[in-house]
């Protein structure tokens, strides 16, 4: 079997268009070209990959696994190929960071100013994404760094940073507010907040919930920490949110309990490829490991740090 990038490329276009015109037009090929290269494409793979639904073409199951491995494959032929590019012409001077909400607005930020002041020809972009979204940027090539939870994919090397755990988020009035911790009945009966589904700390509040037989189902959800600490503030309810939270933000009125019995632990650290490293990378990493040092020794015991009980227990 001899599939081609060209095949796969056409394959996307296809997939992505939903019309032969449109993709043949994408790509600058004929729609008869265009069709005998699916149909090759088709024989290679002794499956049907596309088939009619009404005016518009749809995947097959053979089609959706095709399109899963084909756009991680077509993107990092493309990111190659233009870092050769670059490299060809003497530079490579772009990073792109994928991060967690919390860690967008705090910690990736200041990293990448220091960057920017030092590397003024450089580009850096920032992107707020989900757990999973942030995995698949970093392994498509659309990232060349994650800030994220662990993920084991055998491509990706993960670099410990932090780690912390979830608290319930209340006004200093609340019943509550009083208490040095509460406990996972207390913050289910209380936090009518919830942080949207697909982000880290919805997960581990849901796996918490779970394990007392309890399903969580807040009124409220949000996935931006800004958007749900000023839901807080104005007494709409309380939310879980993490104790990363709790060490960067200084909205006054509101206070941070840990939630315990058992704590909820969080691992966060930088997701990158294996096999795309170079020292812009590698600065970056080094900057925010030497940010969170800074950081854990101003906020002690607030975050915790890789095998560091500190205050949370």
């Amino acid at each position: 079997m001899d599939v081609s990038y060209r095949q796969l490329r056409a394959f996307l276009a296809l997939v992505e268009e939903r019309n032969i015109t449109r993709a043949a037009e994408r790509i600058h090929l004929t729609q008869s070209a265009l069709s005998q290269m699916l149909k090759r494409l088709e024989q290679q793979l002794e499956a049907e990959l596309l088939r009619r639904e009404g005016r518009e073409l749809g995947l097959t199951p053979a089609g959706e696994a095709l399109y899963r491995e084909a756009r991680v494959i077509v993107n990092r032929l493309d990111k190659l190929l233009r870092d050769n590019r670059d490299r060809r012409h003497g530079f490579h001077k772009s990073l792109v960071v994928s991060s967690l909400y919390t860690l967008s607005a705090s910690l990736a930020p200041r990293a990448l100013n220091r960057m920017k002041q030092e590397h003024r020809d450089f580009t850096f972009r920032l992107i707020e994404e989900r757990v999973d979204d942030i995995t698949r940027s970093v392994l498509e090539g659309r990232a060349d760094v994650g800030i994220n939870t662990p993920d084991h994919h055998p491509d990706l090397d993960f670099i410990p940073l932090f780690r912390d755990y979830l608290c319930l988020a209340c006004r200093d009035d609340h019943p509550l507010a009083g208490a040095d911790a509460v406990s996972w009945e207390q913050a289910y009966e209380h936090a009518g907040i919830g942080v949207s589904p697909g982000n880290s700390l919805r997960t581990l509040a849901d796996e918490a919930f779970h394990r007392i037989g309890l399903s969580y189902d807040p009124e409220f959800n949000a996935s931006h920490t800004s958007t749900l600490l000023g839901m807080i503030s104005s007494g709409l309810g309380s939310a879980i949110l993490s104790s990363t939270i709790s060490a960067i933000d200084n909205t006054p009125g509101i206070r941070f309990l840990p939630i315990r019995s058992p704590y909820q632990y969080r691992q966060v650290g930088l997701l990158l490829r294996k096999d795309a490293r170079r020292p812009l990378i590698d600065e970056f990493c080094l900057r925010i490991q030497e940010q969170v040092a800074d950081w854990q020794a101003v906020k002690e015991g607030q975050v915790l740090l890789p095998g560091r009980p500190g205050a949370a227990g």
